[in-house]
Order: structure tokens, then C-alpha cells, then sequence
């Protein structure tokens, strides 16, 4: 079920590096909003915090996607070469 979920998540890096994207942006709105809100107008914390979780939970999904996508093709890519390599060794 992991497996099913990891590879999901691998899928796609292009969406997922949009998520992160966008997930970083709405962070970076959040904290604005949280700093404005402290100097000028408190209530303007309240969206600025919603954001912020909004923010951190988009750009976690999509940071998952992508090291998900990257550990996917680093054990690929170590299997093939340790195959490879068993492929090249003389046989006695």
C-alpha cells in the first residue's frame, strides 16, 4: 500500500514541483500577512495564519512527490548498475 502510495506521488515531479511552488507562495503570503498584521492590523494575522498552514501543507505534498520521484530513480538506477556490473564480471 506504501509502495502504491510512494509511486503515486513519483508520478508526476512536474505536478509536484507546481504544488511546492505554489505552496511556497501562499506561505510566503501567510508570513506577509502575519507580519503586516502585527505592525498595522491584528486581525489580518487570522488569514495570514490560515495561509500559512494552507502554504506548508501544498509545499509538503509536493516536496514529498519530488523526493519521493528522486528515491524512486536512485534505487532504479542503483539495481540497473548493480546488474550491469554482474553482467561484466568474468565467469570462471
Amino acid at each position: 500500500m506504501l509502495r502504491k502510495q510512494l509511486s503515486k506521488l513519483a508520478a508526476d515531479p512536474h505536478k509536484s514541483w507546481g504544488r511546492f511552488k505554489y505552496g511556497l507562495g501562499f506561505f510566503v503570503i501567510g508570513a506577509a500577512l502575519i507580519f503586516t498584521g502585527s505592525t498595522y492590523w491584528v486581525w489580518l494575522q487570522i488569514p495570514g495564519l490560515i495561509a500559512l498552514c494552507i502554504g506548508c501543507a501544498l509545499a509538503l505534498f509536493g516536496y514529498l512527490g519530488i523526493l519521493a520521484y528522486r528515491m524512486q530513480n536512485a534505487f532504479t538506477l542503483s539495481n540497473a548498475h548493480r546488474d550491469k556490473d554482474k553482467q561484466n564480471t568474468p565467469q570462471d
